[in-house]
């Protein structure tokens, strides 16, 4: 019995955070941290914000050339951070 009672509350709390913006905020954490583990130092370094919301990241570069070389490669980004997070969490990226 105490078994199905854990499972339940699992269930229940499961199911409150795919449903709030709470999974948002956790999705976007997991997505910022492998930003940061996954690119080099010099596109780290030119990053001056991101924002993950939806599926959408939001990455504002302080390089312009870098911008445009980033841009020519989003599918490729996207395949390496949703293989990174193990999860298909970033669907598009837009460089700002």
């Amino acid at each position: 019995m105490e078994h199905d009672d854990n499972k339940n509350i699992k269930d229940l709390l499961d199911a409150f955070i795919r449903r709030s913006a709470f999974k948002d905020n956790l999705d976007g954490e997991r997505v910022r941290k492998a930003w940061f583990r996954l690119f080099d130092k010099n596109i780290a370094s030119y990053t001056m914000s991101l924002d993950f919301k939806e599926g959408v990241l939001k990455v504002r570069l302080s390089s312009a050339p870098l911008r445009e070389e980033l841009s020519r490669n989003k599918k490729s980004l996207i395949e390496h951070l949703n293989r990174a997070l193990g999860d298909i969490l970033v669907h598009e990226i837009r460089f700002l």
